[in-house]
């Protein structure tokens, strides 16, 4: 049995280092999404459909059977992923569900990426300072030290790209 990790947005998989540690197995596989701690392809869209048939990709290369974890945006592609392969998963958890009811209102950061210029602006604030000064902003998040530091060394303008696009 495998477990297949997939972080959202604006992380690595190195979010999912103390769940890794707290569950100590080797059967782990973390999955970084293209621009969000591995490459952004130039021809990349990095639409909610490119990162559904990306991490199809993924999943078809792993031994079945897979136990399918996704968070915040990795958990809309796990999501959209169950929806659209089923089969490609033994079972399956999103802390997002809520983002497929019609209703949804998104949270204000990413209302404002969503918002032309607003969106650009931001995405620039957040990507712009030192690894230590970006770090700093998530520790008193309750994100561990090494933990954010690995983040913030991730974040940048291919991260940021990534953010508008999505």
């Amino acid at each position: 049995m495998t477990i297949v990790l997939v972080h959202g947005n604006p992380e690595t998989d190195a979010i999912w280092g103390p769940l890794v540690d707290a569950l100590g197995r080797t059967d782990v596989v973390r999955l970084s999404p293209p621009g969000f701690g591995s490459p952004l392809p130039d021809d990349f869209p990095a639409t909610y459909i490119a990162y559904r048939d990306w991490l199809e990709g993924k999943l078809e290369s792993i031994d079945k059977p897979v136990d399918l974890v996704g968070h915040d945006w990795g958990g809309g592609h796990v999501v959209n992923v169950v929806m659209h392969r089923p089969e490609l998963v033994r079972s399956w958890a999103s802390d997002v569900v809520g983002l497929f009811d019609p209703d949804y209102i998104w949270h204000d950061l990413a209302q404002v990426w969503q918002t032309p210029d607003a969106g650009e602006q931001l995405v620039d604030t957040m990507m712009a300072g030192s690894v230590e000064d970006r770090a700093a902003q998530m520790v008193p998040l309750g994100i561990p030290s090494d933990t954010a530091t690995a983040l913030a060394a991730a974040q940048g303008p291919e991260m940021g790209r990534a953010i508008l696009m999505l």
